[in-house]
Formats: structure tokens, C-alpha cells, sequence
């Protein structure tokens, strides 16, 4: 489920990214700007976790086959089809995505712990306002985090106003909040670019914020720019930090000279409106309310090409009184304890070939359907495909005799779920005796 959850996240990343873009991206109001990408990176977050159900008429298959078929034989042996012990696709998809994840916060780890080694070098003056400078030698790039503003000496003594108003500006819009919500999307959509792309634009937006703050105490544009550009070729060390000469100059360049953007521009933020819509669509739960197909017809489906079938419908049996509904399809279905594989070498322990059924010969599918409820206790044992009366008999003997599941879950709530299993009771070729092949002799 996470794996899915991510993934609808990141398909809203990329929807609000491009729209951003194509919208957004090159206007001036930047106070506007800066609260639409931290919106609309929450919002991709929240929202495939709203829930609606939508009423849909789909037929679907009445019955769920959620195991492979059982083969029993006359000597009672159970024959289940080989299954192989590989990891499945969603297995290996889970195990990469937290391996990215752990990756991406030890190197966030690591910034920060370097972070607060730099704050510890220099020398600390306390400003007026509580912000804490630290000077330190070398040809560090000057940053703010939180509170913090680092300088080294050369800027400190050259070209102090310039620098420490445009790091002021960042503490006083409190931009290392922002960072430190966008790091924590890249942390959980490290593999999302658009996750990356919006994360670098909010940053390149707080650096318009605090451009602006400069020129608007006074600074020459012009000279303000020569800084820039003098700045330009140092390193951004902290992902954390608002650094002083964070990329895209070009950029920053041509927005401090760029007239100002009409506030009517803004209404252009409303398109994001219909791909929310659009988004909680695409998420919503489907309940179906058409006429179910019979269930002869769900019956003669190979059971290798009916397990789950109704996977993706959330269906619930609406003859069932409202305060015990029966779903056939949950988001986490029930499971026997200790897997599938478990459950065939429980039926093959207790299954017995009926010596009757055997004698005269009769042998094929019976499918067996009950309900699992929200105890995990089996219940309501019916036979949807008949075989013989023997052979219906043991097939839900043994099924009544099932343990107890752990429960399906629907919303994380355990509910009631419907279970399908087909069992063939398939008898052994019997040799043709020989004195029948004497006697046509």
C-alpha cells in the first residue's frame, strides 16, 4: 500500500510541476508564488488519502478466487501447482524505494551534521535582533539556517550590508522552514523528479524574496547584480541552508529588472482547481452497483485466470444488513496464517478422496465459497459449483474446519470478506487388468 500511495503522490508532483511551469514560473509575485508550491507539494501528499465512492455500473464476477486450484487424488494426496519462491515485482519495488529513502537521509544526515560543524568555527557576534553571525576564515559562501548567518571574513569586511541584509531576509520569511519541508519530500519522492524540479523552485523563489528584500533597502541594482556574479562560482555545500549564491543567476538577474506581473496573473494558480478534481477521480473508490453476473459464469473461468477477480472494485454485498456488510474485495484482503503455501498444506493434511466417489468413479471441480469475518472466522460455507454429493460434502467438511484468518481490512477497519477456493478432486488412471487384455486375445 505504500508503494501504491507513493506512487499516486508522485503522479501529483508531476501534474502541479508542468503546471507551474507553464503558468507560474515566470511571474513576480513571489510571496504568491512561494505559498502555491508549498500548497500544491501538501496537496500532492493529501490528497490520495481523501476518500470517495463513486457508484459505477460495472458487472463483475460474483466470487473471488484467491488461491491456486487444490488437485485431490484418490489417496488423498493433495497436488497443488508448483510455486515458485521468488520475490514478487511489488517485493523488490518496496525494498528499492526504502533503500532510496535511507540513502537520501543518511546524505541529509551528513549536511546537517557538517551544517552545525561550520557554526562552530569563527568567531560568534550577537546581532541586535537575536540573530547569531558567525565569521570564519576561508572562502566560505556565505548562508543562513534558522537563526544562523555564516560569512566568511573577506565578505565581512567588503561587503557586509549587502550580504547580511539578503540573509536577514531569509531568516525574517522564515525560508529554512520551507527547506526543511521540501527536504522531506525529496526524502519520501527521491525517485520523482518533479519532486527534485519543485523543490529547486521554491528555493529559487526565496531567492527573488530576498533579492527584492536588498533593493528595497536602497542597494544599486547594478552593483548588488556584480556581487552576484562574483559569488556565483562558490559551492552549495548544505542542502539545508539558504545559500547567498544559490544557482540560476541568470535568472535572478533578469527578475530584480523585470516589470511586475499583473495580480490578475494569479487566477492562473485556479487551473490547479480541475487536476485536483481530476486527482480525486483517478483515487476514488469504485463501488459497483450493476446487476452481478451469475455465478455459473464466474464458475466456468480457468481458476488459473479468476484468482482476485474482483481486485480492483470494492463491491460489498448489499443484501447483507447494513451494519455487517460482506465486501468481495478489500484493500487488504484476509490471509490464512502463514501464507498460501500454509493453507494448501493444511488442505492437503485433511482432505480425504470420498471411497464412494472413488468407486463409482466421479472426480472434478468443486468450487467453495464462504465468509471470512471481521474475527477472521470462517462462516457461511456454500458450494457454487456442485461435483457430487459426497465429494460437495468433503470440500466444505474441511473448509469449516479452517482456522481462523487474520481478518481483511477495509479503511483499517476489519470487515467481512468473501472467499472463493476451487478444489478438483481428480481420480488416478486406472491400469486396464490383465486378464481383460487375455481374454480378448
Amino acid at each position: 500500500m505504500l508503494l501504491i500511495y507513493q506512487i499516486k503522490v508522485g503522479i501529483c508532483l508531476i501534474a502541479f510541476y508542468l503546471l507551474w511551469k507553464l503558468l507560474l514560473s515566470r511571474e513576480t509575485f513571489h510571496r504568491f508564488n512561494r505559498v502555491a508550491l508549498l500548497t500544491v507539494m501538501a496537496l500532492a501528499f493529501v490528497l490520495p488519502w481523501v476518500k470517495l465512492s463513486l457508484d459505477v455500473s460495472t458487472p463483475v464476477a460474483d466470487g473471488m478466487v484467491m488461491l491456486e486450484e487444490m488437485i485431490v487424488t484418490p489417496a488423498g494426496a493433495v497436488q497443488p501447482h508448483q510455486v515458485a519462491q521468488t520475490w514478487s515485482v511489488i517485493s523488490i519495488a518496496n525494498i528499492l524505494y526504502f533503500i532510496g529513502v535511507v540513502a537520501v537521509l543518511v546524505w541529509l544526515l551528513h549536511s546537517q551534521w557538517s551544517l552545525h560543524r561550520m557554526l562552530k568555527k569563527g568567531r560568534r557576534e550577537q546581532m541586535p535582533d537575536g540573530i547569531t553571525l558567525h565569521v570564519v576564515p576561508g572562502e566560505q559562501t556565505p548562508f543562513s539556517y534558522f537563526r544562523h548567518i555564516v560569512i566568511n571574513e573577506q565578505d565581512y569586511r567588503d561587503n557586509p550590508r549587502e550580504i547580511l541584509t539578503h540573509e536577514h531576509a531569509h531568516i525574517s520569511l522564515r525560508h529554512s522552514w520551507d527547506v526543511l519541508f521540501v527536504e522531506l519530500v525529496k526524502l519520501f519522492q527521491w525517485w520523482n523528479p518533479a519532486a527534485w524540479l519543485l523543490c529547486r523552485e521554491l528555493k529559487q523563489v526565496h531567492e527573488y524574496e530576498a533579492d527584492m528584500a536588498v533593493l528595497n533597502q536602497g542597494v544599486d541594482a547594478k552593483q548588488y547584480q556584480l556581487l552576484l556574479i562574483r559569488k556565483s562560482v562558490g559551492d552549495q555545500l548544505f542542502s539545508m541552508a539558504n545559500n547567498f549564491n544559490y544557482q540560476s543567476l541568470k535568472k535572478r538577474i533578469s527578475m530584480m529588472t523585470k516589470n511586475k506581473s499583473s495580480q490578475w496573473n494569479t487566477l492562473r494558480a485556479l487551473v490547479v482547481v480541475p487536476v485536483i478534481a481530476l486527482a480525486l477521480l483517478a483515487f476514488a473508490n469504485t463501488k459497483s452497483v450493476a446487476a452481478v453476473v451469475a455465478n455459473q459464469q464466474a464458475i466456468m473461468t480457468p481458476t488459473s485466470e479468476v484468482v482476485k477477480a474482483n481486485a480492483e472494485a470494492q463491491v460489498t454485498d448489499e443484501s447483507a444488513p447494513q451494519s455487517k456488510k460482506v465486501y468481495k474485495s478489500v484493500e487488504q484482503m484476509p490471509m490464512f496464517p502463514g501464507g498460501e503455501m500454509a493453507l494448501m498444506k493444511y488442505l492437503q493434511s485433511h482432505i480425504n478422496y470420498p471411497p464412494e466417489a472413488a468407486k463409482n468413479d466421479i472426480g472434478g471441480r468443486v468450487i467453495v465459497q464462504f465468509i471470512i469475518d471481521e474475527t477472521g472466522q470462517v462462516g457461511e460455507v456454500k458450494v457454487l459449483r456442485h461435483v457430487s454429493e459426497e465429494i460437495d460434502a468433503e470440500a466444505v467438511r474441511v473448509v469449516k474446519t479452517l482456522p481462523k484468518f487474520e481478518p481483511g481490512r477495509q479503511d483499517g477497519e476489519a470487515v467481512s470478506v468473501w472467499y472463493t477456493l476451487p478444489i478438483s478432486f481428480k481420480l488416478q488412471t486406472k491400469p486396464q487388468p490383465q486378464s481383460q487384455s487375455q481374454d480378448g486375445e
